[in-house]
């Protein structure tokens, strides 16, 4: 089978698709969220990482499957004919087909053109950034996102966005990974420096505050904690580098390689569980409704 062509959203301009909203504004202080700082350079590295892991995505992204399954299960049956779904941080179509038995038309969307297209799934795919969406107002029914709205630039917008390219009566289900997620591997690296080794995630309440500030319907809004089991420390830091989430949204970060001694100091310090090197991701499953 012969996977369709990703649409360019530069090129591209229809009724739904609107041309790509890249601004010379879009790193302005109004754009940042508290203490964060993804610029130019960190989305650039974002899209490289989860383009490189497009192969190992589906291999190792075992709690975004958990989470997904959640997601899912706030979805009402039966009331989703005729309806348009954006899977927005699709990555490798993981979610899409099962969006297509439910939804009359599913549009898979991601920042990573090497995601998209890794997968032969027919379905209309956009290479796009999510700070910058290129579909109009009030033109989508139903957006489904799962395990990628913590790489926003700017959540509170993001959310701002998301309201506004819903239809009225639309329909958002997220799962975001908040603030305590990978703290395991947060302990390890503590033992070789003081310097950040993993992502500064969002507050839930920063996450209960920029859904209503955005003028959503909360109808449900519950936390989770995913977690992953690995043979040895180097396996388990091995992990969120196979789905591409190794990218430091923030500034103070260690840069280059790891030494061999440096790696060994981590794994040693790494806390283990019954003698299992445990992931842990903290995550917020929304379900919300546009006025």
């Amino acid at each position: 089978m012969t996977a369709q062509p990703v649409l360019k959203t530069d090129l591209v301009q229809t009724q739904l698709v609107k041309p790509c909203l890249v601004s010379s504004d879009s790193n302005k202080e109004l754009n940042k969220e508290p203490n964060r700082e993804l610029n130019k350079e960190l989305k650039k590295s974002t899209q490289s990482k989860f383009s490189k892991a497009a192969a190992s995505y589906n291999t190792h992204a075992n709690v975004q499957k958990h989470a997904a399954s959640d997601l899912f299960a706030l979805i009402k049956p039966g009331i989703n004919k005729n309806k348009l779904c954006v899977d927005l941080g699709a990555g490798p179509l993981v979610n899409t087909q099962r969006l297509q038995s439910m939804f009359a038309s599913v549009i898979a969307m991601d920042l990573s053109l090497n995601m998209l297209q890794s997968s032969d799934l027919t379905a209309p795919k956009i290479c796009a950034d999510m700070d910058n969406l290129p579909l109009q107002a009030n033109s989508v029914d139903v957006i489904y996102s799962n395990f990628a709205v913590q790489w926003s630039a700017n959540f509170s917008a993001l959310m701002q966005s998301l309201y506004s390219i819903l239809k009225p009566g639309g329909r958002a289900y997220i799962s975001t990974v908040v603030e305590g997620s990978l703290n395991e591997i947060k302990t390890a690296f503590a033992a070789l420096d003081s310097n950040s080794h993993i992502n500064t995630f969002n507050s839930e309440l920063h996450i209960n505050q920029s859904v209503q500030n955005a003028g959503f319907i909360i109808n449900s809004a519950k936390k989770r904690i995913y977690t992953d089991e690995y043979t040895t420390p180097l396996k388990a830091i091995a992990s969120i580098k196979a789905i591409g989430a190794t990218t430091q949204n923030h500034t103070n970060t260690r840069q280059g390689l790891l030494t061999k001694s440096a790696l060994q100091k981590v794994c040693s310090a790494y806390p283990l569980i019954n003698n299992k090197a445990c992931v842990s991701y903290h995550v917020v499953l929304l379900s919300l409704q546009k006025h």
